[in-house]
């Protein structure tokens, strides 16, 4: 009697394991939800850098008080004048909703150089001094668009993108000549001031996009056209820039910069109407 009460429990027993399994086997299965990695992009890109731009050709002529002075000076004549140059460009661009490569901007660029001579021993008993500070400071405040890229085939790599920019221009210029030629007034002459002036700028370049590496950029400005006395002031640049790491590229060209600002008339007379030339090297970083 025992051995048929245990053979019963033992078959009771299978038959509700097998009755689970079946049940079990019937339910949806809940499985550990896997979610996907959401990247967090960004519509802005940022890019902000330091350039140095070196003159081997200073060209044009200086008008101080009435006073025109030709000027004609190369590189060396360049270095020995400078006493301080600093220049920065930061961009920054919202790609629009449409993934073509158009996106809107805004551009800063600031640039500051201060060129000084001395002369020592003139005049009488050679105790006199002529002392000339030259500085130009300009700010750019522009704002951008970037027209859709261009890809010459199924190479996205390869890209031109091409945008335009405009906004204000702020200058200053000093142009001041000290002169002591060790005798008391009248003969001493402090001649010369410090000019300010905002104007109109616009802009336009072309990049190049070679590889993942290399780009090449055409990049152009003009200002002035009549406003504040600065007849017509433009440059000109041809830029190669080669990637370092993800974020920092190295950018090497060369410049052109011509500017005619005047104002006054006769013994008041304040002009710079110059045009110089040289390369350009700069370091960038973009996030």
């Amino acid at each position: 009697m025992t051995n048929l009460n245990f053979k019963f429990v033992s078959t009771s027993l299978v038959t509700v394991l097998l009755s689970g399994a079946a049940v079990a086997a019937d339910l949806p299965v809940q499985q550990t939800p896997v979610f996907e990695p959401v990247e967090k992009t960004s519509p802005w890109t940022f890019e902000l850098g330091a350039y140095g731009f070196i003159p081997v050709s200073v060209e044009g002529t200086s008008v101080v008080d009435g006073g025109a002075v030709d000027l004609d000076m190369d590189l060396g004549d360049v270095l020995e004048l400078l006493d301080f140059a600093i220049s920065g460009r930061g961009e920054a661009w919202r790609a629009r909703d449409v993934n073509d490569g158009s996106a809107f901007g805004f551009v800063l660029d600031a640039q500051y150089v201060n060129l000084g001579l001395k002369n020592q021993g003139i005049g009488p008993a050679s105790g006199g001094t002529v002392k000339a500070d030259i500085r130009q400071g300009i700010i750019d405040a522009m704002l951008g668009y970037r027209f859709a890229s261009l890809s010459p085939g199924s190479d996205t790599s390869q890209r031109l993108e091409f945008d335009v920019t405009a906004g204000a221009r702020y200058n200053f210029l000093r142009q001041k000549i000290d002169v002591r030629p060790g005798l008391p007034a009248p003969f001493t002459a402090n001649l010369g001031e410090d000019k300010h002036w905002v104007s109109p700028v616009v802009g336009a370049r072309a990049n190049f996009v070679l590889n993942d590496r290399w780009n090449f950029v055409l990049r152009g400005d003009m200002s002035g056209f009549g406003v504040s006395g600065e007849n017509l002031s433009w440059s000109l640049n041809g830029i190669a820039g080669y990637r370092l790491t993800e974020r920092a590229t190295m950018r090497l060209g060369y410049r052109v910069y011509d500017i005619d600002y005047s104002s006054g008339t006769g013994s008041n007379k304040f002009a710079y109407d110059i045009t110089q030339h040289g390369p350009y090297a700069g370091l960038s970083f973009r996030w």
